[in-house]
């Protein structure tokens, strides 16, 4: 098991903080740094999704966003545009840190009263946001 130390305690309390601060301002660069590219393909369907359901052009768009560069770039600016606009802010108390493994962490937290948890693996890159993270690896 992996022992959690004070710095990367504190990295991932960073990131995840930074992780809230790109959505409320609609900074889908720096949320895209912060995670895994699958992570970050899958948050940006669930924020797409409305425009998925109402527009076909952005469905068409957003089909393509893991092969087509062009695709992806319209969809995040579309995206970015709508959370720039809600300006949502959290208030964020991280409670606990769980190792899973070597190179996997589960952060426990509160968002706006409620609980969460953030599944965190570590590679090259170094501690990115990974919503799989939190599965059993199976070898």
């Amino acid at each position: 098991m992996l022992t959690i130390n004070d710095n990367t305690k504190k990295t991932l309390k960073d990131s995840l903080v930074l992780y809230y601060d790109a959505l409320s301002c609609g900074d889908l660069i720096k949320l895209s740094t912060l995670m895994t590219r699958e992570s970050y393909l899958i948050t940006l369907e669930v924020l797409g999704f409305k425009h998925a359901f109402r527009n076909d052009e952005f469905k068409k768009l957003f089909k393509n966003i893991d092969s087509d560069e062009n695709s992806l770039q319209k969809v995040e600016s579309l995206i970015s545009n709508d959370l720039a606009h809600e300006k949502r802010k959290h208030l964020i108390n991280v409670i606990s840190f769980e190792s899973k493994g070597t190179d996997r962490v589960t952060v426990h937290y509160i968002e706006d009263t409620h609980p969460k948890k953030q599944y965190f693996s570590f590679s090259s890159d170094g501690w990115k946001i990974d919503y799989k993270a939190g599965r059993k690896k199976h070898y």
